[in-house]
């Protein structure tokens, strides 16, 4: 009979019980208890045949997916986002990406932007078309911002085939909030109301447009889209029943067909406060427009309302006039349903 050759633990067994008759150790039977477990069958088995292997904590790798791969063909797609990285904007501000080319494919270029923020906020994409014709893809919270929010914005854009094209670069911005300032503009009253966080700081006596076609004030709520200390106006860019070529000082644009808030022209200081004269903008004294200019963040929101302000809006795309919709009206312009 041939003899059995001991194995490691028995003989470790054994030389313990030499020394300690009457006890077993317990770190030994810990030992024992550990080669069973990884000695079985049963877990080389559970990972045979799967083309994954076994960690050391007993669980299975599985193969990562491939990338996804960059779109590449057609024509380049281009963008300008709005606003610039690193700006403090007016509560009103929203996230807009407008287009060089048509949009095809528009639920999916939608699908693949994120927006979040320091301040827990609902708001929706919008798709408008501009005063010029071009897509813009906007993203409007429901109520303004709140005051000192932070907003990022990321999009895997190079991933999307927006239809017959492909885009180049991909988003990551970041901006912030900054007070709550909002306007209105009475031309009822003649008189333009400043609030910040809620609370009324000045009241501007001013002048809007005449309430004749091609002069009246556009009704809407919109956010500062510009400010220029100076502008060069003609009737030659937005028609109407007068002529005009003038300069004016500290304009802050509010709607691409023209509509601004400025220092009236010298001919105009007549009318500001009592009588609408303009040719659509809402113009002030020198004194009160370089204090508005001084005060006014892009982005603010400036409410346009009477009934002398009576001409056409021309679409929420009419600069960032998505405000003068309801909400749920401006969710319906969003391409993912």
């Amino acid at each position: 009979m041939s003899r059995v050759q001991p194995t490691a633990v028995s003989t470790a067994l054994a030389a313990h019980r030499r020394l300690r008759p009457a006890r077993i150790s317990t770190a030994v039977f810990a030992g024992l208890l550990l080669l069973t477990a990884c000695g079985s069958g049963d877990a080389k088995d559970a990972a045979a045949g799967t083309g994954a292997s076994a960690g050391a904590d007993g669980k299975q790798a599985q193969t990562a997916p491939p990338a996804p791969k960059k779109v590449t063909g057609g024509p380049l797609l281009d963008f300008d986002l709005t606003p610039g990285a690193g700006k403090t904007v007016g509560t009103g501000q929203p996230v807009s990406l407008e287009f060089e080319k048509p949009v095809q494919n528009k639920a999916e270029v939608e699908k693949a932007l994120t927006v979040t923020a320091s301040i827990p906020t609902e708001g929706s994409w919008g798709w408008v078309t501009t005063q010029g014709g071009k897509d813009r893809l906007d993203w409007r919270p429901k109520d303004p911002w709140r005051a000192n929010t932070e907003v990022a914005v990321k999009g895997t854009l190079t991933l999307v085939d927006p239809g017959g094209a492909h885009f180049e670069r991909d988003l990551d911005r970041t901006f912030k909030i900054g007070r709550d300032q909002q306007l209105v503009a009475d031309l009822d009253t003649h008189t333009l109301v400043v609030k910040r966080d809620g609370q009324q700081v000045k009241t501007i006596p001013m002048s809007g447009g005449e309430p004749v076609s091609g002069r009246a004030s556009r009704p809407g709520t919109f956010a500062i889209k510009s400010q220029e200390e100076k502008v060069h106006m003609t009737s030659a860019s937005v028609g109407g029943p007068k002529t005009y070529d003038v300069w004016v000082n500290w304009g802050m644009r509010f709607s691409d067909s023209g509509g601004y808030l400025h220092q009236g022209t010298p001919d105009s200081q007549q009318y500001i406060g009592n009588t609408n004269h303009s040719a659509g903008c809402i113009g002030m004294t020198p004194k009160d427009a370089k204090w508005l200019f001084d005060n006014t963040l892009l982005g603010d929101l400036v409410t346009v309302k009477g009934e002398e302000a009576n001409g056409e809006l021309g679409g929420v795309g009419n600069g960032y006039a998505d405000w003068s919709i309801t909400y749920d009206q401006w969710k319906a312009k969003s391409a993912v349903k």
